[in-house]
């Protein structure tokens, strides 16, 4: 079974540099040209495609389910992160107070929580619900696609590769790209991270 993570393309706030999180931010036009390129770069399509609830991950599956005649199913448990008072900021903005909070995150997201907003434990337990409901459902040679947030994305790789939960700040998941897990007897193996290659074309020839 594959499961190919995508995280949405290019929001306003990404351009901006403002955290977003839970907020319901809309692409750019950079973001909705992305959403093409990742459609064409299928040379078929999924047997499943999940979006968070989210706008911004349906507008950038949309080229994609169109394209393959394909409903998104909406999955709760792909929400981004809730940031707390940290959204709609960016570093820059925030308070001296805000940007040491937000600097102790960054180095441990399991030790230090968004003030008003989720913990890393409460979002890396639906992401965990998530990973085992993909193993469960889809069959062995099933494939889906999840339209999701960078936040998930890192956290499902680092539960996945059963790395400490605080290096998933380490990993780098950018806007628009691909990041594939396949599992196999009950163990999940990482075969692409991070992967923008169908952003640099604009025809492609599989996944």
């Amino acid at each position: 079974m594959r499961l190919i993570f995508v995280r949405h393309g290019e929001t306003l706030w990404n351009r901006q540099l403002k955290i977003q999180g839970k907020s319901d931010v809309p692409l750019s036009e950079k973001g909705v040209r992305q959403a093409q390129l990742l459609a064409a770069s299928f040379a078929k399509g999924p047997d499943y495609l999940f979006v968070s609830p989210l706008q911004r991950t349906h507008d950038f599956a949309l080229p994609l389910g169109r394209r393959f005649n394909l409903q998104p199913i909406v999955e709760e448990k792909l929400r981004e992160m809730d940031f707390g008072s940290w959204e709609g900021l960016s570093y820059a903005q925030m308070p001296p107070a805000l940007q040491e909070q937000y600097a102790a995150w960054c180095e441990d997201p399991v030790r230090i929580n968004p003030p008003g907003g989720e913990t890393f434990s409460e979002l890396a337990a639906r992401v965990e619900a998530f990973l085992a409901q993909a193993q469960s459902k889809l069959a062995e040679k099933d494939w889906a696609v999840a339209v999701t947030h960078g936040g998930v994305i890192r956290t499902a790789v680092a539960l996945a590769m059963q790395m400490p939960l605080k290096m998933a700040a380490r990993l780098r998941i950018d806007a628009a790209s691909k990041t594939i897990l396949e599992a196999y007897n009950g163990n999940w193996y990482l075969v692409k991270l991070n992967d923008t290659q169908h952003l640099q074309q604009s025809e492609g020839k599989g996944v």
